[in-house]
């Protein structure tokens, strides 16, 4: 924890898409720096993994595993989460999923499935821990967006789509609820290498120092959420802008 900062030892931290990627990275953050966080998502074996790795650090877990489109799966781990723990302070919304191709051939089951799990999920999530929230006396959530949330690209429609849509859910939902003590805010990361869109994470890092690129890692992401729940009570950071330097 930073001096001058918020603690966050014993913080219930709701963390989706734990199982990989930036959810992963950001369980394992959230448990270093002594929050417990409750891993959600759809794969029970890649949960699991995240929470030996979060034991491995001396820290502890909930694995919950639930679809985030699923409107009673998620009111059923909010529910979990107050009854093991006592209540949540912290939901971080990073699940996502990425299904690309151009309009005109694009699936309509892959657009609905894109928003249903990158804007949907967000907001089901987002509406089920104010109350527990409230009853703590506040708390933060954190929604993880893109720069394609910012700028459109070919064959990313609905991924777009959905980012620009968590931007303004964001806005909205920070207006609502920040004079009850509740932070909102959001991540807009540049590119990051992970295996988010099918390919081996270690293969694209090979590609990317080949090629010059550069690229955030998912351990970056989980650094910027942390500097934003630790930030005094008094300051708010509604958006981040997050670019591999």
């Amino acid at each position: 924890m930073s001096e001058a900062g918020t603690s966050l030892a014993g913080k219930v931290a709701i963390v989706t898409g734990a199982g990989s990627g930036v959810g992963r990275a950001t369980a394992m953050a959230l448990a270093g720096a002594g929050a417990i966080p409750v891993l959600v998502g759809r794969r029970v074996e890649t949960l699991t993994g995240t929470a030996r790795a979060v034991e491995g650090v001396g820290g502890r877990s909930l694995v919950a595993p639930a679809d985030v489109a699923d409107e009673a799966a998620i009111a059923t781990v909010v529910a979990r989460a107050v009854v093991e723990f006592g209540g949540v302070d912290v939901l971080v919304a990073a699940a996502a999923v990425g299904l690309y191709g151009p309009v005109e051939s694009y699936r309509l089951a892959d657009w609905q499935a894109t928003l249903a799990t990158n804007l949907t999920g967000v907001f089901l999530a987002a509406r089920a821990v104010l109350g527990p929230m409230r009853e703590r006396g506040g708390g933060a959530i954190v929604g993880i967006a893109s720069g394609a949330g910012k700028q459109g690209y070919p064959g990313l429609a609905a991924y777009s789509a959905s980012k620009f849509g968590l931007l303004g859910f964001m806005q909205s939902l920070a207006a609502e609820v920040g004079g009850e003590g509740i932070k909102v805010a959001t991540v807009v990361p540049g590119s990051i290498l992970t295996g988010f869109a099918g390919a081996d994470a270690g293969a694209k890092r090979a590609a990317a120092r080949a090629e010059g690129k550069k690229y955030l890692e998912p351990e970056d992401v989980a650094e910027a959420v942390l500097f934003l729940l630790r930030q005094p009570p008094r300051a708010w950071t509604q958006e981040l802008n997050l670019w591999p330097f």
